[in-house]
């Protein structure tokens, strides 16, 4: 799509599901470091991103990730401490 992404700083209920969660992202093109039950990523845009809505973080695919990773389960609880859209060429490839 182009040099888009999200960021996001999530916190997890336990350290494998933080392990679990960030070997996800990274699998789907994130850029992903793990520090304990915090990850941060960097989710690039796809087609089915939408840019005007950006700004109003609505970023359909990482949400749609997401709820489909955690699912049901309550081990899989997560907390959004951070996100907000970023240029991936500012961050340099690396989580900010």
């Amino acid at each position: 799509m182009d040099d888009r992404g999200y960021f996001i700083k999530l916190r997890l209920s336990g350290d494998s599901e933080a392990a679990d969660l960030a070997g996800a992202l990274t699998a789907h093109g994130a850029v992903v470091e793990r520090e304990e039950r915090v990850i941060t990523a960097v989710w690039p845009a796809t087609e089915a991103d939408d840019p005007d809505e950006w700004d109003e973080y609505t970023f359909a695919e990482l949400i749609f990730f997401l709820r489909a990773w955690a699912g049901t389960d309550p081990a899989r609880t997560l907390e959004v401490l951070e996100e907000r859209p970023v240029s991936v060429g500012e961050l340099d490839t690396r989580v900010a």
